[in-house]
């Protein structure tokens, strides 16, 4: 579905990424592992067109897309939850949701996935009215989550789910997560908690400052020696 070869990003006179290549399979939960500042949320924001590259080519479903518009890229299918989570926090639930629909013209569709949202993520029901600033940190990525996928993605790119979270509330986030790849969703999904990444992905690539260091199917990332020294701790 994804495919990304020798892509090179930077942030001014800072180089973000150095030749970084990688495939993302239709149906699959693929990880994007590594240390905090590596380059694994510079990936996703040239994927979703927040960053555009200095050299290299991204193909979504076969179409080079590394020269076309944030805006572009969300018609496509493919949808970013950003590290943060980045709600309108003076909106309510509800309004965000909506928000996450803006794209769409099949109108009569859209309460429908309103309330599919509210089945995977109840708590947001309980809270539709509140103000999304007002909500846990745990809430607010279940926000976050919910209006992306309000969308429709074909492709969902998650950044740092579990960041700030507590183990609970991390837990039944992948929960889900699980549950709409089951459904058909497409995942890139970057985490520094890689055991938990692991868990879930099918295939990972670990970054180290802009370049792929290790990149294998997950169970096998899990009993890679430098993988378990650097980043399991054992």
């Amino acid at each position: 579905m994804l495919r990304i070869h020798d892509l090179w990003a930077s942030y001014g006179p800072i180089l973000a990424l150095q030749g970084v290549s990688l495939e993302v399979p239709e149906g699959s939960i693929t990880a994007i592992l590594g240390a905090n500042g590596a380059g694994k949320s510079t990936t996703l924001r040239t994927i979703s067109g927040l960053l555009k590259p200095s050299r290299g080519v991204i193909e979504y479903e076969g179409r080079r897309i590394d020269r076309s518009s944030a805006e572009s890229i969300v018609e496509m299918g493919i949808l970013q939850v950003l590290e943060g989570r980045q709600l309108f926090t003076e909106m309510t639930v509800l309004e965000n949701l909506k928000l996450g629909a803006y794209t769409r013209s099949d109108r009569g569709s859209i309460s429908a996935d309103m309330d599919r949202m509210f089945e995977l993520f109840p708590i947001l029901k309980e809270r539709i009215s509140q103000q999304a600033g007002l909500l846990s940190g745990g809430e607010q990525q279940q926000l976050a989550i919910a209006r992306a996928l309000m969308a429709r993605p074909r492709l969902l790119l998650l950044d740092e789910p579990s960041l700030g979270l507590a183990p609970l509330v991390t837990r039944a986030i992948y929960g889900v997560v699980q549950q709409i790849n089951a459904e058909g969703v497409t995942i890139l999904l970057v985490e520094q908690n890689v055991n938990l990444a692991l868990d879930v992905a099918s295939y990972g690539y670990v970054i180290e400052t802009g370049r792929i260091a290790v990149e294998d199917e997950a169970g096998k990332l899990r009993e890679n020696e430098t993988v378990r020294k650097s980043y399991l701790g054992y």
